[in-house]
């Protein structure tokens, strides 16, 4: 398996597949929850989860086209600061859409990373910017740290993420 194989296996595995290994990815995480409880803050200083998944969402497209050369507009993608606003009206069809959004955003990540080659895996994104590697294993990181935190603000809500 090529470098950029096994990364784009690690996207794919740690946000979407639940027999991957010992982690729970993303899409149990958000799994079962109703646009309701996804915006319910559990306490002050705290997300929403859905403020977590716009956010998992933003990243994930702002590196994207980081890795693909590009020079994203932060403010185009939702938010100057990386937590764009739930979109809508916040019912059932909005939280969805998020949702979607978010695993559709990791797939393309996955179709890029494994279609790239060893030399294009190792290369400087930019002049002066990380490698592309660096990048990758930092969004497979930030997708790993929020989807705890998704998991700890439901269990703060009371709604348990029960796996067997």
């Amino acid at each position: 398996m090529s470098e950029a194989e096994h990364l784009a296996d690690a996207l794919d595995g740690l946000f979407v597949n639940p027999d991957h290994g010992w982690f729970t990815p993303f899409v149990v995480a958000v799994e079962g929850l109703t646009a309701a409880q996804a915006a319910t803050v559990p306490a002050p200083g705290f997300n929403s989860v859905w403020a977590v998944v716009n956010h998992v969402r933003f990243w994930q497209e702002y590196f994207l086209l980081r890795l693909q050369g590009q020079s994203p507009d932060r403010q185009a993608l939702g938010a100057q600061n990386g937590w764009p606003p739930p979109q809508g009206s916040g019912g059932e069809q909005d939280w969805q859409a998020a949702r979607a959004r978010a695993l559709e955003l990791n797939r393309e990540l996955v179709r890029f990373v494994a279609g790239l080659s060893d030399d294009e895996v190792g290369a400087h994104i930019a002049e002066g910017r990380p490698r592309r590697d660096q990048v990758i294993h930092g969004v497979l990181a930030h997708n790993s740290y929020h989807t705890c935190e998704i998991i700890s603000i439901r269990h703060m809500l009371g709604l348990w993420l029960e796996r067997t």
